[in-house]
């Protein structure tokens, strides 16, 4: 079956009206998701012998907060794929024991049920994550052993994401976050956030801080607004209990970009361990096209 698919015809949700060939709704997504997916998989590779540790134990937890219904379309092409969540669930070398699916739209977390094999061990959760991931991280508290926790944190946009949310997360000892940094939209709206209150970068950023530094830069010449607001990002990570060397967000922040070569976001890694940060330098070091780049 050949497939048209364009950014006009998804449905509120995000998903395809035309349902994915096993038919289950599939999310409707841009090219660029397969570059953001293909450095998610490699990190989850490249992580398997330190995430042993604690997988042959039964220690090892993966939390996707917008797990979507499993599947993606993507649009112009046709091409399905499997989602982050999808994939980690999946995931054969050094499977995570416990998987915790989270989204808003009750036709994805049906869907995702559906698509899964093995649901011992997942757990779904519907509703919105902001408030949901106070529950979600109580019972993981629950636990006696020592876990290792990795969360995926990939909102449409950034009024998905409250930061408040990171700082519950964080609250667990060792949780690794693999974030959607959306910095595309952080650009086309920040003039117009600029002069109001209780905005979306307010609760994306968990401070009203970066009106005064931002300002601050543009009065000196700076026309560039990421490197000052990813900053902010960075500090109040370290504020909730994420060390220096598990935030090189300038150094090891991985743009996606659409077919103008236009950012639309940048991934980042905050993460509890030196090793985590080492080995996610490691392996954005090759694209999606397989090149090298020098770090």
């Amino acid at each position: 079956m050949i497939r048209t698919c364009d950014k006009d015809c998804k449905k509120e949700n995000g998903n395809c009206p035309v349902p994915a060939e096993d038919g289950l709704p599939a999310q409707c997504v841009g090219f660029w998701a397969s570059d953001k997916y293909f450095f998610l998989d490699r990190y989850l590779s490249a992580t398997s012998e330190a995430r042993r540790m604690f997988a042959d134990k039964g220690n090892a937890v993966f939390i996707d907060l917008f797990c979507g219904p499993g599947k993606c379309i993507v649009r112009d092409e046709g091409r399905e794929i499997d989602s982050g969540g999808f994939r980690a669930v999946n995931l054969k070398k050094v499977p995570f024991n416990e998987c915790i699916l989270s989204d808003i739209d009750a036709e994805n977390i049906d869907s995702f049920k559906k698509r899964v094999t093995d649901e011992r061990k997942c757990v779904f959760v519907q509703g919105d994550s902001n408030k949901t991931v106070k529950n979600t991280v109580a019972y993981l508290k629950t636990s006696k052993f020592n876990k290792y926790h990795f969360a995926y944190i990939d909102p449409f946009a950034p009024s998905g994401l409250k930061f408040d949310t990171l700082k519950e997360l964080a609250q667990l000892q060792r949780m690794d976050m693999l974030i959607h940094f959306p910095i595309g939209a952080i650009k086309r709206n920040i003039e117009g956030w600029h002069d109001r209150t209780d905005t979306i970068l307010d609760s994306f950023l968990g401070t009203t801080a970066w009106r005064d530094k931002i300002a601050e830069a543009i009065k000196h010449g700076q026309k560039n607004v990421y490197p000052v607001v990813l900053d902010i990002f960075k500090q109040q990570l370290k504020g909730i209990g994420y060390p220096e060397e598990g935030l090189k967000l300038h150094e090891s922040a991985v743009p996606v970009k659409n077919k103008k070569e236009v950012n639309l976001y940048v991934l980042v890694l905050a993460a509890k361990h030196k090793l985590a940060q080492k080995i996610w330098d490691s392996v954005i070091r090759i694209d999606p096209t397989g090149q090298r780049n020098l770090i």
